[in-house]
């Protein structure tokens, strides 16, 4: 066993370690993984996470299948081929690598919320941003490829790599092992790819994490004992997940501030409101402010004000966006499904911002707060409204809605609606569409916000009466 560096840094902040376990396919991840596993639960609440995007698992999964099988497989080798040769990677790679990706940043997501509830994490693979390509980096980066649409989601996903990067593991352990061993073991890999994995591999840092490197082509036992040395040298440092401290000590896991979110029309008051409150509240105690929407209505009107082409730019991607958000209408496309799935990571990445800040203490005011019972409008999941036959959208909408599960069941303390009608709405709101302010004020008394505690307050009043209504409400519930 060869030791990086093995100096975790400090636990402050962390309930629970991260462990890393990765390598190239056929060094042992899930056998040392499953070991590793054991040993944990034993100890402490344990999730194992499998953080790769498993495309070739697809792939092999998908080729005995009759008719689908050799056109994938074919596809497969074909871009494989171009790769290789350093060609023009095909649409259908970048489409789906991206898809991959997004699979990947749902799966981190999903890693980050058990940890946040006090879990240890064993995780099969990491992200890491420092090399793109097949070692669990940026896929778009690596494809030669051009073209703004092209650069402009690497670019996403670039940002969405750094960030998953930078929430280092405690440890890093790294199973190394050759090519001809990798082969032997997984005959059905394709060898160039096994063989860009290991060199990239060796090039890794992880951020500065910790790395511990074990020779995997060593006899299992001799691999799982090392593997246990560095992992109880993790452990050493955490306390167990049942002593004081711990979020499952007692009471909601993990939360220790208060979340308010004030929810309603736009023209409601909603934006004042929540930053009066924040603002009022931090001479007292710490206080944040969260904004949960999207920020597509706004975005869409400064294109509005574009010199030329802007107006007719504006009315095309209302008419979209109207469509997409619209039940029983058709998706208008593969692209208005990828920016909406991409405005939804957007939200879940502000949703995990409010999140942290609950969870250290704040009381957290948000302006809106996503829902997952009326979809397309309020706050729902953009995918599910409009119908579509592409299998790639109605699999982005699949991941779309695990997000707004995940983010629906962290329910605040209290959601104080804000009723306004339309026309009020209007007249505060001039630059906003009636129809649509309409649809919003009819849809939303029908929410429950996954039944979490729930008031209303009469927002056709003046800005200092709902002010004032908002803070006895506070004070009545107990959450200030």
């Amino acid at each position: 066993m060869r030791v990086s560096e093995f100096k975790p840094r400090s636990v402050a902040g962390r309930h629970q370690p991260v462990i890393a376990l990765v390598g190239c396919d056929g060094s042992g991840k899930s056998t040392v993984g499953t070991a590793l596993l054991a040993l944990l639960q034993a100890e402490r609440p344990t999730a194992f996470c499998h953080l790769g995007k498993q495309a070739g698992n697809l792939e092999r999964t998908l080729a005995p299948l009759p008719l689908i099988g050799p056109y994938v497989t074919g596809k497969a080798k074909k871009e494989n081929s171009k790769i290789q040769s350093g060609k023009k990677a095909g649409v259908l790679a970048a489409v789906s690598g991206f898809v991959l990706s997004m699979r990947r940043v749902l799966r981190y997501g999903l890693m980050r919320y058990k940890h946040e509830q006090g879990m240890t994490i064993l995780t099969d693979r990491y992200p890491q941003n420092s090399v793109p390509g097949p070692m669990d980096g940026p896929t778009l980066a690596n494809l030669n490829r051009d073209g703004v649409l092209f650069r402009l989601f690497s670019g996403v996903e670039r940002t969405l790599y750094a960030r998953m990067a930078r929430f280092r593991p405690d440890v890093v352990i790294r199973l190394n092992v050759d090519l001809e061993t990798a082969l032997r073991r997984k005959p059905d890999h394709v060898a160039f790819k096994l063989a860009r994995k290991i060199d990239d591999l060796s090039r890794l840092d992880f951020a500065g994490a910790p790395i511990v490197d074990i020779d995997a082509t060593d006899p299992l036992e001799q691999v799982l004992a090392q593997a246990e040395e560095a992992v109880r040298k993790v452990l050493a440092l955490y306390p167990q997940a049942d002593q004081a401290g711990s979020p499952h000590s007692g009471g909601q896991a993990g939360r220790a501030g208060r979340l308010v979110s004030l929810v309603g029309c736009d023209g409601s008051g909603k934006s004042s409101i929540s930053q009066y409150l924040v603002q009022h509240f931090s001479e007292t105690r710490p206080a944040v402010y969260g904004y949960l929407g999207l920020g597509s209505g706004d975005l869409g009107r400064r294109i509005g004000t574009l010199p030329f082409i802007g107006a007719a730019l504006e009315k095309k991607l209302n008419k979209k966006a109207k469509k997409a958000r619209t039940k029983g209408e058709k998706m208008p496309g593969f692209l208005t499904g990828l920016v909406l799935f991409s405005f939804s990571l957007v939200r879940l990445k502000r949703f995990w911002r409010v999140k942290r800040a609950v969870e250290k203490g704040f009381l957290v005011v948000t302006d809106r707060y996503p829902q997952m019972e009326v979809p397309g409008q309020c706050d729902g999941p953009g995918l599910s409204a409009a119908y579509s036959h592409n299998p790639l959208i109605r699999f982005l909408a699949w991941l779309e809605r695990g997000i707004y599960r995940k983010i629906a069941a962290f329910k605040p303390d209290l959601v104080i609606r804000l009723n306004v009608d339309a026309e009020t709405a209007h007249s505060r709101k001039p630059d906003h569409d009636l129809e649509a302010l309409r649809i919003k004020a009819e849809l939303m008394p029908q929410l429950n916000f996954n039944h979490a505690p729930l008031v209303e307050v009469d927002a056709r009043q003046s800005y200092e009466a709902v002010q004032q209504e908002v803070l006895y409400l506070l004070e009545k519930y107990g959450l200030v």
